[in-house]
């Protein structure tokens, strides 16, 4: 007998989702972690919908589901899955676009406060030198400063408002640049080139797709300030490290604030700059809290269970795909 809903991977952090099928009434198969993207397929072939947190997801493997009519990603970023394989195989795409927000938007605080003030160098060099023998870096004011912010959706509108409390000015680029909205985010919108120009700090925001892979690459990083710091709380894949590496070589970039790399979750850690005293690094947490894992989970099964009952899902990214999902 097939099972309504399978949660591929990570069930231990998917509790308020186990909760929220319970309530709703519909049967459900926890997978342990650590199966392959093809033994998960072949698990869930006579699944109805798949709660897809890590596994990715590629056509060999979506080629596999006989029965499943929607697969929800448990998260914003859907570069893991296949989209266009699902919709020729007739499977709804969904993911779950708004959990996090105030999480990613606070830790893009804290990375660039991090940088810009050097809290690295400051912290490892009071134990070393003694308490009042530390080295000043140069660092500059926060305040009037301008921060270009790539993707001025959800989580770039809320790192905009922040930034904007701390006294910084605030431009952005989004491919759909709505003039309302700036008007009330008090943001500038400029072309990307100008962008990179003209601001002291750049903070990406944007989904990683086919046209923005190594968005910052190094034509972009030519164009930059001497000293820009970078900050990336979005996609790895945004910004060719090689790239950034020579251009913090050269100079041009002055500090980097990253919450993800290329490549996870196995990235290249052998780059000079990771562990550079202007380098402020974390692994890809700037998603978590409580609350967020909590508001993830019953967000994702709250849409398994819309598909279930035949009502509209709230954040389908393919909805053209053919449904080939009926109730037995």
């Amino acid at each position: 007998m097939s099972q309504s809903v399978v949660i591929t991977d990570s069930a231990a952090m998917l509790q308020a989702a186990i909760a929220t099928l319970d309530a709703g009434g519909t049967t459900y198969e926890c997978l342990p972690d650590g199966l392959t993207p093809e033994e998960v397929a072949a698990r869930s072939a006579d699944a109805d919908v798949l709660i897809v947190t890590f596994v990715p997801l590629r056509k060999p493997a979506i080629r596999l589901l006989r029965r499943v009519g929607l697969i929800v990603r448990c998260g914003v970023g859907v570069d893991g899955i296949d989209v266009e394989a699902a919709t020729e195989q007739g499977i709804l795409v969904a993911n779950v676009p708004d959990y996090a927000v105030q999480e990613v938007a606070d830790h893009t605080m804290l990375l660039l406060l991090a940088a810009a003030r050097r809290l690295n160098h400051f912290q490892r060099s009071w134990p070393e030198k003694g308490w009042a023998s530390v080295e000043f870096p140069a660092i500059r004011r926060l305040q009037g400063r301008r921060l270009g912010i790539v993707g001025l959706g959800r989580i770039g509108s809320q790192v905009a408002l922040r930034a904007r409390a701390f006294g910084m000015a605030v431009v952005a680029y989004s491919p759909h640049l709505d003039a309302a909205r700036l008007t009330e985010l008090g943001v500038a919108g400029l072309p990307l080139d100008e962008l990179f120009r003209t601001s002291d700090v750049i903070s990406l925001h944007a989904p990683l797709t086919l046209e923005t892979r190594h968005l910052l690459d190094e034509r972009a990083f030519a164009q930059m300030r001497r000293g820009v710091i970078i900050v990336n709380t979005a996609r790895g894949g945004l910004i060719d490290l090689n790239a950034l590496q020579s251009a913090i070589d050269q100079g041009i970039v002055g500090a980097v604030a990253l919450d993800v790399l290329e490549r996870e979750p196995f990235p290249d850690l052998s780059l000079p700059f990771l562990r550079d005293l202007n380098a402020s690094i974390t692994p890809h947490v700037a998603w978590y809290s409580d609350d967020a894992v909590r508001e993830l989970g019953v967000l994702a099964a709250e849409e398994a269970l819309r598909f279930l009952r035949g009502q509209p899902l709230r954040a389908a990214l393919n909805p053209e795909a053919r449904v080939r999902y009926h109730r037995s």
